[in-house]
């Protein structure tokens, strides 16, 4: 990722957005490309979809999100909400005088693009989700705290972990076994350390370590170490306290039901792997809300981006031209 391209902003609630922008090619009549990160990531996700795109003069812009790389790190979760993350985002938007883009995300910056969907879908050519469906609003409110309240966490153990006061620390002191964790050898791993109960806590008190997945060179896990050590774990984390505090539950609560649906082009690329981000679920969420999006389902773990980078390239490339 060239170092020229990336700027910084304060948005108007007074933070700063670190983010990579590079226009469309002169003359080319592409679009600007906005790609949203999850957990625990930064701009950095999307170095190999930048360098595609970047060659085939798309415009791109790739925000570093709230609490990562170099971004603000606010230690209220309050300043977590999606609405307010979403405002953001517009607010980048006119800070590149930005009118219209094509949001592509992953992770919890699916569910920031899906309150944008909501908000602003007149800023938006069309969506493309990876691994984290569309998720419509309330569904934090009822899906997360049903399972929570009704399984002690079962379902989501590393939750529980990871809104607990030492988890930022204990990842930090530990960070290759957290990211060797988070960026698993096998997929089949998160259904044994992060769902259960405990499990989350156990693997990174004990500093387990199972080494990089072979679609991870050991040159770009050095780049997302470095930027994850330098960044912290405290801020970021505030994405699991705020949905679990119910700090999203007002703001959901104020969406109408007629923007729930998607009438935009849209884009599911599913994991089939996923044990957390299930394709069975993001399918069933795109069939009621976006029936009309297209449905690609790839057999990877959760990192679709990194695992099968050319086909999902392609996807996005395919998908991105018929707008």
């Amino acid at each position: 990722m060239d170092p020229s391209h990336f700027k910084s902003t304060t948005v108007s609630r007074g933070f700063t957005y670190r983010y990579f922008h590079a226009p469309a090619a002169p003359g080319s009549g592409k679009p600007t490309l906005l790609f949203l990160h999850g957990f625990p990531s930064s701009a950095y996700d999307w170095h190999l979809q930048i360098e595609h795109f970047h060659a085939r003069g798309f415009g791109l812009l790739v925000p570093d999100l709230l609490g990562a790389g170099g971004t603000s790190k606010p230690d209220s979760a309050d300043a977590f909400r999606f609405v307010l993350m979403a405002r953001d985002i517009v607010d980048l938007l006119d800070t590149e005088g930005l009118q219209t883009v094509v949001g592509i995300a992953h992770d919890w910056g699916s569910a920031l693009l899906s309150r944008l969907a909501n908000l602003y879908s007149e800023r938006f050519h069309g969506f493309a989700w990876l691994v984290l469906s569309y998720i419509p609003p309330r569904w934090q409110d009822w899906a997360i705290g049903q399972k929570l309240a009704k399984t002690d966490f079962g379902g989501f153990g590393y939750w529980e972990f990871f809104i607990s006061e030492d988890a930022p620390h204990m990842c930090a002191k530990n960070i290759d076994c957290f990211m060797q964790l988070v960026y698993p050898v096998n997929p089949d791993d998160w259904k044994d350390w992060l769902l259960p109960q405990g499990k989350t806590r156990q693997w990174v008190q004990e500093d387990r370590k199972s080494g990089l997945p072979p679609w991870l060179p050991q040159e770009e896990y050095d780049v997302m170490r470095e930027i994850l050590a330098k960044a912290g774990l405290r801020s970021i984390m505030n994405y699991y306290k705020a949905m679990v505090d119910g700090l999203n539950d007002q703001d959901s609560a104020n969406i109408p039901e007629e923007a729930y649906a998607i009438r935009k082009p849209a884009l599911f690329i599913a994991a089939a792997r996923d044990a957390v981000c299930t394709a069975t679920e993001g399918k069933a969420e795109m069939a009621k809300y976006a029936p009309h999006a297209t449905i690609v389902e790839l057999n990877t773990g959760h990192w679709v981006q990194f695992e099968e980078t050319k086909i999902v390239n392609d996807e996005l490339e395919r998908w991105v031209e018929t707008l």
